[in-house]
């Protein structure tokens, strides 16, 4: 039997949500249980939820009226029985040798706390990325590469809850944040789950995190501010250049819209995000020229920064 529950927010995902549903059913090995977070929606989600649940005795249907998703996670979490815990997204997609994959590495490796893979994200257009996870340097590859982000990782229940649960004063990269504090808690074991990715994420315009950075703006400062002050509480001083390395990244995607946005207030706006973002580093960083650099970097090529800020602030 798997030692892994899944809990799975919904909210206004009828239209995703039965993909998703029939998923987790298509699995070659079982997850534990399936906790189903009604968070308030509106349309026909949760009579999806009850046809599908109907008649499976290891399928609960739970509702958050706090709205959010992490509300919703952290409703879904205090109901775990089991030792591991995946949390899905309601539009995501996992393949049939996902659960069995991760099951089987949990035996291969009973001292792992947090067990990730590769996924592949299908974006609007129908193109694709991979996106990574990656156990070594685990807390410099979650900065750069969001190594920790749902859909990627299985983790350790008690992991989660010692740390908190989730911040539910984020509505943008809460697992970002979530992920800083589980490793900034200490002697966290990762590991790389082999195989293919088994997971697909699908990119939706309605989504929390949507499609660009500029129309949600706030939420992504935010995580970064809490993640900062996260660093700084533990004293882990050395951490703070990559956050703002990170946060320089978040500048240049600012500029790099602006300068696609076709509408004039559109790309001011824009332009005054990436400004404050680059300002507020600048005021605080001992090394000004790096992060220009940094920041010149992701505008100019866009691609393999964290390469780059790894060059110039090693381990």
């Amino acid at each position: 039997m798997s030692p892994i529950t899944i809990v799975i927010p919904v909210y206004n995902r009828q239209d995703t949500l039965l993909r998703t549903l029939r998923s987790v059913e298509m699995q070659r090995v079982a997850p534990a249980e399936v906790i189903l977070v009604d968070n308030n929606s509106s349309d026909g989600s949760l009579d999806v939820m009850r046809r599908w649940a109907e008649g499976k005795r290891d399928v609960r249907i739970l509702s958050e009226r706090m709205q959010g998703a992490c509300a919703a996670r952290n409703r879904g979490l205090r109901e775990v029985r089991t030792e591991f815990v995946e949390f899905f997204d309601s539009d995501d997609e996992m393949l049939p040798h996902h659960i069995a994959d991760f099951t089987t590495a949990i035996t291969m490796n009973p001292d792992a706390d947090i067990l990730g893979r590769n996924i592949v994200t299908m974006r609007l257009d129908g193109s694709s990325r991979t996106e990574h996870f990656v156990a070594r340097s685990p807390m410099f590859h979650h900065l750069f590469l969001s190594s920790l982000s749902t859909g990627r990782i299985v983790v350790r229940t008690e992991l989660v809850r010692s740390v908190g649960g989730w911040n539910e004063s984020l509505s943008g990269w809460d697992d970002y944040e979530l992920g800083v504090r589980m490793l900034l808690s200490g002697g966290v074991k990762p590991v790389k789950v082999p195989g293919p990715p088994s997971v697909i994420a699908y990119q939706q315009e309605e989504s929390l995190t949507g499609v660009d950075f500029s129309s949600n703006a706030g939420r992504w400062e935010m995580a970064l501010d809490e993640v900062y002050g996260l660093c700084q509480s533990a004293q882990r001083f050395d951490l703070l250049k990559w956050v703002d390395a990170r946060c320089m990244i978040l500048a240049a995607q600012y500029r790099i819209e602006a300068d696609a946005s076709r509408g004039s207030e559109g790309k001011a706006l824009s332009i005054d995000l990436a400004r404050r973002m680059m300002d507020n580093v600048l005021s605080r960083t001992d090394a000004p020229w790096r992060m220009k650099l940094i920041y010149r970097h992701n505008l100019y090529l866009r691609r393999f920064t964290w390469l780059f800020a790894r060059l110039l602030f090693p381990f």
